[in-house]
């Protein structure tokens, strides 16, 4: 096995054994030995690759999302993509509610806002096709969206996702469905108007 090939490997080792751990204690109770022991490494290895248990977490968050909407087949519509979303987290429950409850709301909203913006604004870019809208107005609806659907995501793993997956899907796409394509249309409309007219 290659360098690079055995270091993944041992990253996706120590994301795993993460995994398992905040399963069954909270995330602020597993300890850099405990995880070690649990994947078979020792100290130092974990150190070589990480700060600390928050780092593997990032790093173990990042690399779950960019897994999951990498093939875009899989989710070639907006409802598609928030669907795969919301599976992900009812199948990764535990470990967010242990990321939850260690870290607060904004920490795991900032893992989770900077891991999904890059496939947020591919959607935007996508839709801006034909539509002269600038870089800063699509940096400002991508982190407008973020935060609405993060604090959406939050709230729902808090109430132990009490909601259904369908319904949660089903209300997120009917609130974003079209609001995207609109805020862009007014954007061209109201950047084409004399000012004081708009």
């Amino acid at each position: 096995m290659k360098r690079n090939e055995l270091s993944l490997h041992r990253k996706e080792q120590m994301a795993a054994s993460l995994k398992r751990l905040m399963t069954r204690k909270n995330l602020s109770r597993i300890t850099i030995q405990e995880l070690a022991d649990d994947c078979g490494i020792n100290r130092y290895t974990f150190y070589y690759h990480f700060q600390d248990i928050y780092d593997l977490l990032s790093w173990t968050f990042r690399q779950d999302f960019e897994k999951l909407f990498a093939d875009r087949s899989q989710s070639p519509t907006l409802e598609a993509w928030i669907q795969n979303l919301i599976h992900y987290l009812k199948e990764n429950a535990s470990v967010c509610k242990s990321a939850l409850s260690s870290m607060g709301g904004d920490a795991f909203r900032r893992i989770c806002v900077e891991d999904i913006s890059g496939m947020m604004h591919d959607r935007l870019r996508e839709l801006c096709r034909g539509r002269d809208v600038p870089d800063d107005y699509l940096d400002f609806l991508a982190a407008f969206y973020l935060e609405a659907v993060s604090g959406i995501m939050i709230g729902w793993i808090q109430s132990d996702m009490e909601s259904s997956e369908e319904q949660l899907t089903q209300y997120l796409f009917i609130a974003l469905e079209g609001s995207l394509e609109t805020s862009l249309d007014r954007y061209v409309r109201n950047s084409r108007q004399p000012e004081g007219i708009k």
